[in-house]
């Protein structure tokens, strides 16, 4: 799989079939897209193309206003996966913000890919000022000789898969709802990094991550969890919150661990998101706090361990 992270990188292709979008998430609306152009491609023996960006066209207009559903390495991850021969992930810049729907599919899409097919989703612009729509891409297409694919909404349970759908989800905690729509469980990383050590004082230590600014974190609560240490997986309890019973003001992200007992400091750990058990909330005391972490952790042994044994 080669990977371009610039236009003028780009050459060597001759022939290709291409799916356009920012495809945040890969959901599985995406992968209906993504495997028609993998499937076309290999029919035609052709190269199979995905045209994305690495940064969210939204934030290039205003800063941080869009949170990330996955990381664009996670993003690579999954098309490598998905089969695709080739990913351009470019940034989204001035120069995209200016160009010209004729010349986007002129200059790039014939001549740097290639295109005999372009397969997009039935909302798909493109270009300055959102010019290109698909209706415009058909009529560029008999200009320029390719064929275009515009592929209907994916619907599951009667709802249209979208990143924005699966945004609101992961916002207000529904973190179980979320692989019928994403295709897996919502994921974060992060540095486990130092903090106040107050889990271990109560018996139960906890990883605290460092996540990235730019990724979506789900609504305050304590959730079941998975979490990937070194390509092993672990069950834990993750608290995501201010720690209010110790007046805590800044937001945290820490995992009690379960039968887990190495130093980790330094390390980039995954959680999964599996279930919210509950809200967070302020304890009358540490023994309280103590107690109800004790019923957490238990509820995560009883439900996701003990049911692998």
């Amino acid at each position: 799989m080669a990977i371009f992270k610039f236009i003028s990188e780009i050459e060597g292709i001759e022939k290709s079939v291409v799916t356009i979008g920012n495809f945040d998430g890969l959901h599985k609306g995406h992968q209906v897209l993504i495997n028609k152009a993998v499937e076309y491609g290999k029919k035609q023996n052709i190269k199979s193309i995905v045209f994305t960006f690495e940064n969210h066209p939204g934030n290039y207009f205003n800063s941080s206003s869009i949170k990330n559903i996955i990381t664009n390495k996670e993003k690579i991850r999954i098309l490598q996966k998905l089969g695709v021969d080739v990913i351009i992930s470019i940034p989204f810049d001035e120069y995209m913000t200016k160009i010209s729907a004729d010349d986007f599919v002129k200059d790039i899409l014939v001549k740097k890919l290639g295109a005999q097919k372009v397969i997009v989703g039935h909302d798909f612009t493109f270009a300055r000022n959102k010019e290109g729509d698909s209706n415009l891409l058909k009529i560029l297409a008999a200009r320029y000789d390719f064929e275009v694919e515009i592929v209907k909404p994916i619907k599951i349970n009667n709802i249209r898969v979208s990143s924005t759908y699966i945004r609101n989800l992961v916002a207000q905690g529904s973190v179980c709802r979320v692989k019928e729509y994403l295709g897996h469980d919502y994921e974060i990383e992060g540095e486990v990094i130092h903090s106040k050590k107050l889990g271990r004082q109560l018996g139960f230590p906890t990883a605290n991550i460092e996540a990235k600014d730019d990724m979506l974190i789900p609504r305050c609560g304590i959730y079941a969890t998975k979490v990937n240490i070194d390509e092993k997986i672990y069950f834990g309890a993750t608290n995501i919150g201010y720690n209010p019973t110790v007046k805590g003001e800044k937001l945290s992200i820490e995992t009690n661990i379960l039968n887990f007992d190495e130093d980790i400091y330094g390390k980039i750990i995954k959680i999964e998101f599996l279930e919210r058990i509950r809200e967070e909330k302020k304890f009358n005391s540490l023994e309280e706090l103590k107690s109800q972490l004790k019923k957490d952790t238990n509820y995560v042994y009883e439900k996701y361990i003990c049911k692998k044994k």
